[in-house]
């Protein structure tokens, strides 16, 4: 117990911006995001799954926008992420009250809950098929759950303070976290060896995510989205279209396209090949939370604001298909 009270103390330090109590450091800045805080769709693409800053899970039809469910998943804190199971029969929630939470879609019922993580909880994501998922936030460890059977596998050691945001690559084989003071690392997954800490950019680290093919990591912080090759370990190249800074970051499937969202309230698209910006969107909401694309269309991308709204845009279209 004394040592649980240590720690708690030692992260409320770090967060006011000590260490040791006494060396100061950059503050942390606090989890400001509101409304629409993740976004996932299922993996046949009839549904959108949302959580938000009100502790609530969302399902939406992705064909009419209509809501289709709703549940308070995280009571009385925010939620902070969502993804559903390889089959999409399951869909797993973090939030601020340190839970990991697995859900029976059909039923809205809780199946499981996975309890490792002693603070708030800020980000989530899966890969190697739904085999792998990873849960992280304010405690500089990343967890690395077994996605079947939900076991604790991998604790993940390396980020000197909050991880922002998690990815794992499309094999399982890695894993990415950005964190509070702008670093990435990169994870052997098997063995949980630190393989890279990548440094880019000038502010927290606020997305990362996995090309479709495994060989680049994007990562977006400041008003820049910079690539990484993963088999180097080294900067790629860097994609800016903006003045806002950017909190989001989404491959299409087929990994042609690469979306970002800002602050701003925009929408950025790139071509991944050409890194050449090919669209602007314009939304009517608050700063852009969440980006995914649908499962069997690079047209089709969905997005998550500030201020609570859902919509879907249709790239071959002037303006979204619905709101």
């Amino acid at each position: 117990a004394q040592a649980a009270g240590e720690r708690r103390q030692a992260l409320a330090d770090h967060a006011e911006g000590r260490r040791d109590g006494a060396v100061p450091v950059r503050k942390v800045r606090a989890y400001l995001r509101k409304g629409i805080t993740g976004l996932v769709v299922s993996p046949d693409g009839r549904t959108v799954a949302v959580s938000g800053g009100d502790g609530k899970v969302r399902l939406f039809d992705t064909e009419r926008g209509e809501l289709i469910g709703s549940w308070r998943g995280h009571p009385g804190v925010a939620a902070t992420g969502v993804i559903f199971s390889a089959d999409g029969r399951r869909l797993v929630s973090v939030g601020r009250d340190s839970r990991v939470q697995v859900w029976d879609v059909a039923s809205r019922e809780l199946a499981a809950t996975l309890q490792s993580h002693e603070q708030p909880i800020r980000a989530l994501a899966s890969g190697g098929g739904g085999r792998l998922v990873a849960s992280a936030g304010e405690e500089t460890r990343v967890m690395l759950w077994d996605g079947t059977s939900g076991r604790l596998k991998q604790v993940l050691s390396g980020p000197g303070d909050f991880v922002n945001t998690v990815a794992v690559s499309p094999s399982g084989a890695l894993v990415a976290s950005g964190d509070a003071q702008g670093r990435i690392c990169v994870w052997e997954s098997a063995s949980g060896k630190l393989l890279y800490v990548l440094r880019g950019h000038s502010d927290e680290v606020n997305a990362v995510a996995f090309s479709p093919d495994g060989s680049l990591l994007a990562s977006a912080g400041d008003t820049r989205v910079l690539l990484w090759d993963v088999a180097q370990g080294r900067q790629a190249g860097a994609l800016q279209g903006g003045t806002a800074t950017l909190r989001t970051l989404a491959y299409s499937a087929d990994g042609t396209l690469l979306a970002s969202g800002g602050e701003d309230g925009k929408i950025l698209v790139w071509n991944a090949a050409t890194r050449q910006l090919g669209r602007t969107l314009n939304g009517e909401g608050g700063a852009i939370n969440a980006l995914g694309f649908a499962a069997r269309s690079q047209n089709l991308l969905f997005a998550g604001s500030e201020d609570n709204r859902v919509e879907l845009w249709n790239l071959e279209r002037a303006g979204p298909q619905w709101r």
